[in-house]
């Protein structure tokens, strides 16, 4: 009872403010409730969240299901944002972005592109350039002659994987292919179609001689210069053709040639090597129907040998690195490598024959450069018909003769390991030199070109031999030099002068690249500062009219960068060819397809 008195007063006594008011009682457990449900929150939100970045990440498709099995050719890339940025590091772009009007970043905001990317947030554009795969494929050609010009015009269908939906992307799809024909045809017209329950879309110039073929299948883009091309690869992937994912050269050129660590992967097949071949006889030979047919028993003779091409591309050190993986013909490699391994390391430092202005300049080095000549007859031969069969020397023959070099044979068993050609102009002829083995078995063939009673005259301490026509030929520093006249003489004049391309520092840059451990048998140097302006060029809204004032930090910085290299070995089933230059292989085939601006 005491204690309930006590109590009493407490209360009365604060009602009459005599004490402070009593303080409420608190607990912990609603309070810690809600911190849990708000963490609850935050958790759940933030698993919902990485579920949707891992349900809407871009997976990466493999578009040659698209392809038919017979194309010709296929090339993909999996991140063209992450080809942009390689672009942008490159030396050449860094350097040559400004002065001639390009951009200097081709890549936007990172930032952008990869929310754009993991989240499918941003604009249809972003989206479109962050997930987005691009492949071509080469499926044949077609041909038109006006006069004595031939036209070739591949069927090249690009596919475009975009990671989007339909109904979203296929707006912004249309009016990029719609800018496009707007911009290389001047009033096309579109007609839309409908081919066996596949929509097309069609841009054409009003004489019906070019068009732009658009379809969609599922979250793919199809588009290409021939409707038929495009049916096809949307037949291909519903499964009614063979495919090239299903190709053994395909796949093993997928593994030959590293594809996991490039930027892009290009893929020839025999067929493809055998056009390409053809194409490149025609560009020399002409249009004749003797032409095409001396054409095609050339793609024969010498595609019969090659079973396909691997290419990857990828950056390093401010460069492109290019590879290409040229399976050869069963026994083939067998055939040649006795004669074709070299004993030693290519010579880089002592060229004193190769002034230091060339365009190019290729280096050969043989075991036994009789033995592969002989070895190389007999490989071609045997991998071809009968026609091919019989064609196949005189077709070996005629590529010494634009040096002069009538007697192959007698050449290849005078001659030592070591060869080089000497290239000043891009499109101009080349200096043949080569290891002096027979001198006197030289000179004969020497003299079979030049003719009776060639002018002599003295060029430092060598003798010069020039024909009625400006041939000439020469004996200087061991080798045996042949080529029009005024071009051995430079070759001369810098071996009295001591002026060599080692003094080039274009040159040295690149020559440092090279493993010579490796058993090389061709390397090759190019001067690349045209092929970096064109593809840079490409990318520029500014007036060529306007060079005339950056012409200066243009010529400053392509003096600046390395020549192009590379390097041929012979492995146990296939020639590898690996090159480092600007833009690469990618770079000089975009710069031509990509449209020209009206400057």
């Amino acid at each position: 009872m005491a204690k309930d008195e006590q109590l009493f007063e407490l209360r009365t006594r604060r009602k009459k403010n005599d004490l402070p008011p009593e303080q409420p009682t608190f607990t912990m457990r609603p309070l810690i409730t809600r911190r849990r449900a708000l963490l609850l929150i935050v958790l759940l939100l933030a698993g919902f969240s990485v579920l949707w970045v891992l349900w809407n990440r871009p997976r990466k498709a493999d578009l040659s299901v698209f392809a038919p099995s017979d194309s010709l050719a296929f090339v993909e890339t999996n991140d063209l944002a992450a080809l942009a940025t390689g672009i942008d590091q490159t030396q050449a772009w860094g350097g040559l972005a400004g002065p001639i009007g390009a951009p200097t970043k081709l890549s936007p905001n990172r930032f952008g592109i990869a929310v754009a990317r993991w989240t499918g947030i941003g604009s249809t554009d972003a989206i479109l350039y962050a997930r987005a795969q691009a492949a071509v494929v080469f499926s044949g050609a077609e041909g038109s002659q006006s006069g004595s010009t031939l036209t070739i015009k591949p069927l090249a269908t690009f596919i475009i994987e975009t990671h989007t939906s339909q109904w979203r992307m296929k707006a912004t799809v249309e009016r990029h292919v719609e800018e496009l024909a707007r911009r290389v045809y001047k009033n096309p017209v579109l007609v839309r179609k409908l081919i066996e329950n596949i929509e097309l879309t069609e841009w054409a110039t009003s004489d019906d001689s070019h068009r732009i073929v658009t379809a969609f299948y599922d979250s793919t883009v199809i588009v290409g210069n021939d409707e038929a091309s495009v049916l096809r690869l949307i037949k291909t992937r519903a499964g009614n053709n063979p495919s090239l994912q299903g190709s053994e050269e395909f796949n093993d050129a997928r593994k030959r040639t590293d594809v996991a660590g490039s930027s892009i992967f290009g893929f020839v097949s025999q067929l493809g090597i055998k056009s390409l071949l053809q194409a490149f006889a025609l560009s020399r030979s002409g249009s004749s129907a003797d032409a095409v047919t001396g054409a095609r028993i050339f793609a024969d003779v010498f595609g019969g040998v090659m079973k396909s091409i691997g290419w990857t591309a990828r950056f390093r050190d401010g460069m492109v690195e290019d590879r290409c993986s040229i399976k050869l013909a069963d026994g083939v490699s067998n055939k040649l490598r006795a004669s074709v391994s070299p004993d030693r390391a290519p010579e880089l430092t002592n060229l004193p024959l190769v002034p230091p202005n060339v365009h190019s300049v290729s280096l050969y080095q043989f075991h036994d450069s009789a033995g592969f000549w002989s070895d190389l007859n007999a490989a071609i031969s045997s991998h071809t018909d009968l026609v091919g069969s019989v064609a196949a020397r005189p077709l070996l023959r005629s590529l010494l003769k634009p040096y002069g070099i009538e007697d192959a044979d007698g050449f290849a068993h005078a001659i030592g390991t070591r060869l080089q050609t000497i290239r000043f102009d891009e499109s101009g002829p080349s200096v043949l030199a080569a290891q002096a083995f027979d001198p006197p078995a030289l000179r004969r063939l020497a003299e079979r070109r030049l003719g009776k009673n060639p002018k002599s005259e003295k060029v430092g301490e060598n003798e010069m031999n020039t024909s009625s026509d400006n041939w000439a030929a020469a004996f200087a520093d061991s080798y045996f030099l042949i080529g029009p006249a005024d071009l051995v003489r430079r070759c001369l004049v810098g071996l009295m002068d001591r002026q060599s391309i080692a003094s080039n520092e274009s040159f040295r840059k690149s020559r440092n690249d090279i493993d010579v451990s490796l058993p090389i048998f061709a390397t090759t140097f190019t001067n690349d500062q045209r092929a970096a302006i064109s593809f840079v060029e490409a990318f520029s809204n500014q007036q060529r009219s306007a060079f005339a004032t950056t012409g200066g930090a243009i010529e400053q910085v392509t003096r600046g960068l390395p020549m192009a290299v590379s390097i041929t070995i012979l492995k146990d089933s296939s020639l590898e060819w690996t090159a480092r230059s600007s833009f690469g292989i990618g770079g000089s085939f975009a710069a031509q397809l990509l449209p020209e601006n009206q400057k």
